[in-house]
């Protein structure tokens, strides 16, 4: 009985281990901490030495990047030229 009574007790403290604690799960989502949307094409300008000028277009995010070389032009445009879709 007390073989049974100490495997049952072992088992449940290793159920209760595999659990985890509250900082065990893993994050979900696109969105970084903070709810902060990232853009991807704002992202490459500023990877490419550039700097991103921020801008609203119709309500849509439309930043614009001025390039290294003193160009301005729009984010998105810049991503697209350079990486096939």
């Amino acid at each position: 009985m007390t073989k049974s009574l100490t495997l049952t007790a072992i088992t449940a403290c290793l159920a209760l281990a595999a659990c985890g604690g509250p900082g065990a799960q893993p994050r979900t989502g696109s969105a970084p901490a903070g709810g902060i949307q990232v853009d991807p094409a704002a992202q490459y300008c500023q990877g490419t030495g550039g700097q991103v000028i921020p801008r609203t277009q119709g309500g849509r995010r439309a930043d614009l990047c001025r390039t290294p070389d003193g160009r301005t032009v729009r984010a998105a445009d810049l991503l697209n030229a350079h990486n096939d879709l």
